[in-house]
């Protein structure tokens, strides 16, 4: 069986989101809406970032909203001013957040997979200069940005999350996402804002 490049370009989104959601398991509720360095948001902002990049994305292409409403999409936009972040509460709970994203991605991963290849070489619709398959890796490296700032946020708050860049393999982002949802399903109840 040949690789194709939209089998290659859903894979490294599927390592990349493993990777984003892995720095996360062990998180302590009471880290996640605090600023431990002044040059970072908080962990929730930035998870919260990443939802929403995702969200754009596949509302673009599919041509639909998904999950987040427009105050939630611009409390966690690019351009949103550290004021705004922090004078201000979460329009929305992290568990829902959480939640939404996985709403999301699911239904992220079905559309792309029912794209031909033809279509993700073509441009996206909001970036035209930008193939879908480019803009596919924009939000993976994006994830992989930010699960670094979320692990140094984590270390600096004392609670150092698990490791960085794993879930390579198929059977390994399988055993590492399914740890991941079984700590999500038994600590979400403590993520109450």
């Amino acid at each position: 069986m040949s690789v194709t490049v939209k089998d290659t370009v859903i894979e490294l989104l599927k390592i990349s989101e493993c990777n984003l959601l892995m720095s996360m398991k062990g998180l302590r509720p009471s880290d996640v809406h605090v600023q431990a360095l002044p040059q970072f948001n908080p962990i929730s902002w930035i998870f919260g970032h990443c939802a929403v990049h995702l969200h754009w994305v596949i509302g673009v292409m599919e041509r639909s909203d998904r999950v987040f409403s427009k105050e939630v999409v611009h409390y966690y936009r690019y351009g949103t001013t550290k004021e705004e972040i922090l004078g201000a509460d979460p329009p929305i709970t992290f568990p829902e957040l959480v939640d939404g994203f996985l709403d999301v991605s699911k239904g992220g991963y079905a559309y792309l997979d029912g794209l031909d290849e033809d279509t993700l070489c073509g441009p996206f619709v909001e970036v035209p200069s930008e193939s879908i398959i480019q803009t596919i890796k924009r939000v993976a490296f994006h994830y992989v940005g930010h699960s670094g700032q979320i692990l140094l946020i984590r270390s600096a708050l004392g609670n150092p999350g698990p490791f960085f860049v794993s879930g390579i393999t198929v059977e390994e982002r399988k055993k590492l996402m399914d740890e991941w949802i079984s700590w999500w399903e038994s600590s979400k109840t403590q993520f109450v804002d």
